[in-house]
């Protein structure tokens, strides 16, 4: 009877408890399998899935392969060398005199097109060089205006102290930065 139950986590505890309940009536049994099937989930009956149901979901299908040429049987394959006179009536004929034309045309445009763009690049850059140049001559004559005492100030400011180094000095910054305080000053 145990067989048709579900099974449990403590199949091994039931065991143990059904052998010892030797007396319980065979009608309880019968009311469990009742219950475990009424537990049990109702099996789902499935559904057929259309393209048209996928296709509502997003699905897009890709190319068919129907469409597909076959491929090309080779002929016997001749893996001798080649003077190139076989495949020389196989090669397209010479262009006419308006596909010329049309290809200078491109070509010329495309010519121009690159050197203006390559004209506009070096004037960009030549104004930009000015620009720098302007700015380190404001800057160098703002600091002939300032004092030294201006001038290292700016420069501790910007990070760029041009003081003696005391490499003890150095050190104890350097590790002040990254928490070591040694009562050593």
């Amino acid at each position: 009877m145990s067989a048709l139950r579900p099974k449990k986590v403590m199949d091994a505890l039931d065991a143990l408890s059904e052998d010892s309940d030797d007396s319980e009536s065979e009608s309880s049994g019968e009311e469990e399998q009742q219950k475990a099937a009424e537990q049990a989930p109702a099996k789902k009956q499935k559904t057929d899935i259309t393209i048209e149901d996928l296709q509502k979901q997003g699905y897009t299908g890709g190319p068919s392969v129907l469409y597909m040429k076959p491929p090309e049987e080779v002929a016997q394959a001749n893996w001798a060398w080649s003077d190139g006179k076989a495949l020389k009536g196989k090669e397209d004929a010479e262009e006419s005199y308006e596909e010329r034309q049309r290809t200078h045309a491109a070509a010329t445009t495309a010519a121009e097109e690159g050197a203006r763009l390559a004209m506009k690049a070096q004037q960009h850059a030549a104004r930009l060089r000015d620009e720098a140049r302007q700015e380190r001559e404001e800057l160098a004559q703002k600091s002939r205006k300032d004092s030294f005492n201006q001038k290292e100030k700016r420069k501790r400011d910007a990070g760029m102290q041009s003081r003696g180094k005391s490499t003890v000095e150095e050190e104890k910054r350097i590790a002040r930065q990254f928490g070591v305080y040694s009562g050593f000053d």
